[in-house]
């Protein structure tokens, strides 16, 4: 078992194909929802407390899981209790003295990120004609090393408003983490189509 930290709350985890069978832990067929898939992340987290000095043990967790080339897998551990972490901390802007006091304060518009995970082209191509014509920011489409497709959005927006903008998205895809994905993806994967995949895609 190896791991990279990442930052304060965040860390990630390799295990190789014998790691896994260790654990008792299936990428391909692990259910979060499982009492034994539970278990073998309790047990994978308490290993690597002493060793990486994480511990994620007492604290509510989001973890993705990810298929490995050689039949292990790679988790991404985000600890959920600590809400600002290193790298997502801003400095505070300092005070513009030239800048009128009834001035408005403007703010730039949000970027919003999004990724999805299909597993097949049929419901990506289908995604894609859905999205034509309503969505208006940049995408991406990439398969990965286990010939799964998957599609990246970005645009300007609040992130949490996506999926009531576009409902159906879930249709077709499962919404992933999508800063986990932009970190495994160009290991694992190779980018076929950017930025506007979508109006490529809804031809096939």
């Amino acid at each position: 078992m190896e791991w990279i930290r990442i930052s304060s709350n965040k860390l990630k985890i390799m295990l190789s194909a014998e790691d896994a069978r260790r654990y008792a832990l299936d990428c391909e067929t692990a259910d979060y929802a499982d009492v034994m898939t539970r278990k073998a992340f309790r047990d994978i987290l308490t290993d690597v407390k002493q060793k990486a000095d994480f511990d994620a043990t007492e604290d509510k967790v989001y973890i993705q899981m990810y298929p490995s080339k050689e039949g292990g897998c790679e988790l991404f551990v985000t600890k959920m209790g600590l809400l600002l972490s290193d790298d997502s901390a801003q400095p505070i802007p300092k005070a513009d003295p030239k800048r009128p006091k009834n001035a408005v304060r403007t703010s730039p518009p949000r970027l919003r990120r999004a990724a999805f995970f299909f597993s097949d082209l049929n419901h990506l191509t289908a995604l894609c004609r859905r999205l034509s014509g309503s969505y208006s920011g940049e995408s991406e489409v990439w398969l990965d090393e286990k010939e799964k497709w998957w599609l990246l959005l970005t645009d300007n927006g609040n992130p949490l408003t996506l999926c009531k903008e576009y409902p159906f998205v879930q249709e077709y895809g499962r919404s992933v983490n999508v800063n986990e994905a932009r970190a495994w993806l160009p290991e694992h994967g190779k980018k076929l189509c950017a930025p506007s995949a979508i109006e490529t895609f809804r031809k096939f």
